[in-house]
């Protein structure tokens, strides 16, 4: 997806956050980039695009607690190496959570295209 069709910047996030799939209880996979409106992921598991997810991202930085998303994906694309590449969208985050995934963003390196 090219820069000009994004609706907000994307960054690699500064500290480590670990996404668990509330429903089944795995972790998702490792973050590649996030935005205050969705993110990328290198899923461990085959995801197939339109499904959802609750989700809780426990991240170990100081101050900041768990934070708990709802994800819905928009595309997936399996790699060579059996990770899923998968773009999701935030389709439910409280104003509380959304303010420490938008604390992270404004903490973290924006990526350049």
């Amino acid at each position: 997806m090219s820069k000009e069709y994004r609706k907000s910047k994307r960054v690699k996030p500064n500290v480590k956050i670990e996404i668990v799939d509330l429903i089944i209880g795995t972790e998702f996979g490792d973050i590649l980039n996030i935005s205050s409106d969705g993110l990328l992921v290198a899923c461990k598991s085959r995801i197939e695009v339109g499904e959802m997810f609750q989700t809780e991202w426990k991240i170990s930085a100081r101050g900041l607690k768990n934070i708990n998303i709802g994800l819905e994906c928009l595309w997936a694309e399996v790699q060579y190496t059996n990770l899923c590449l998968c773009g999701f969208s935030i389709i439910d985050i409280s104003e509380d959570d959304q303010n420490i995934l938008d604390r992270i963003i404004a903490q973290s390196k924006e990526i350049e295209n």
